[in-house]
């Protein structure tokens, strides 16, 4: 007896694939959806992965015991597959017990990456609201995405009006991209020729980071500043004072060493009409995303961009820290080419993603 897999775009496919192969007497012992490998693999259908059973030797019918052992071992996968979701279901005691029609959205959230106890707890809430017993399968589908379209919520980019000043903050963890996703919004708008703009950077700690903010500087002809200090900061405001958006570039800290009293926060709080983004990387994995986002806490008023997401293997600390915040979220960042890979959150997308429908 031998095991083999086959994959398909469909099921369908994956089966005609394996009769092709070993006849139609091949007894499947599984079946599974996977995602498709390389970067573009986030926004691409899953593929189907069936798991196939055959006797190698003469490829007819297993023998009586042969199949009555499959049937065995399949059994014993259903069985504890529903083990698994009876404990997840429950999770944080019985009254968050998840409603079983939403039991297979449930596992896509947290096989994308959505913590447990986040999913659960949006799905008891809107168990809670509506019954799902008097819904069809596509009506209670439909419920699922519009309840997350909710909980994710639109995005919120930089909007810039009557010409007034902004001054916008980039802010977040070491090595997370605030350096070059500074540059890739600023070039984005020096193109559309709308508006006049100025940089300050006050990452001296790494050399690295000026030049390559100067190099940016140079190709984009927009006038960069350097700051130590508070007070350098309001004299590089004054030589700035006619540009429209202001982009500032901070220094990247490990969240254990933040500080709400650092300079950098006080510059921010002495500026009235700012925007000041937590840039987070995707690769980062949930637990330190929720302890980053514990330290930030301080700070009232943020919008998040989500670096890397070409990188990421899944996408659900979008939403874990959607929902752990409730702030908005305005870009995502999809690789180091400035000025392109960079795009507005689009919910919808995002979504479907987390449900396995893309």
């Amino acid at each position: 007896m031998k095991v083999k897999k086959y994959i398909g775009y469909t099921t369908h496919e994956a089966i005609e694939k394996m009769k092709m192969e070993l006849g139609a007497d091949a007894i499947i012992l599984s079946t599974r959806t996977i995602r498709q490998k390389g970067l573009l693999g986030f926004f691409k259908k899953p593929l189907v992965e069936i798991t196939a059973a055959y006797d190698n030797r003469t490829q007819n019918l297993p023998n009586k015991n042969e199949v009555e052992n499959l049937i065995k071992i399949k059994n014993d996968i259903k069985t504890l597959k529903n083990m698994i979701y009876d404990i997840s279901s429950n999770i944080k005691g019985p009254e968050l017990t998840i409603d079983p029609n939403l039991m297979e959205y449930w596992t896509r959230l947290v096989e994308n990456g959505v913590h447990d106890s986040i999913a659960t707890s949006i799905f008891n809430r809107l168990s809670q609201q509506i019954n799902l017993n008097s819904k069809d399968s596509i009506s209670i589908r439909n419920i699922v995405k519009n309840i997350l379209v909710e909980y994710i919520g639109k995005p919120d980019p930089l909007v810039l009006k009557d010409r007034e000043q902004k001054i916008v903050f980039f802010v977040g963890p070491t090595g997370v991209g605030k350096t070059t996703t500074l540059a890739k919004i600023a070039a984005q708008m020096v193109m559309k020729k709308d508006w006049d703009i100025g940089l300050i950077t006050s990452d001296t700690y790494r050399i690295a980071a000026v030049e390559q903010l100067k190099v940016y500087s140079e190709i984009l002809n927009i006038p960069l500043e350097v700051i130590y200090n508070e007070e350098d900061m309001y004299r590089a405001l004054v030589q700035l004072k006619e540009k429209h958006v202001i982009f500032v570039d901070t220094t990247g800290k490990s969240h254990k060493d933040l500080d709400e009293k650092d300079e950098i926060f006080r510059i921010i709080n002495s500026i009235k009409n700012k925007e000041v983004y937590l840039v987070l990387s995707s690769t980062t994995d949930y637990a330190t995303l929720k302890s980053i986002v514990e330290k930030y806490k301080f700070m009232h008023n943020y919008k998040i961009i989500f670096t890397k997401i070409d990188e990421a293997e899944k996408l659900g600390n979008i939403l874990n820290i959607r929902y752990l915040t409730n702030k908005p979220i305005a870009y995502i960042t999809t690789g180091q080419n400035v000025p392109d890979d960079i795009e507005v959150m689009d919910t919808d997308k995002i979504v479907e993603f987390l449900l396995g429908e893309i």
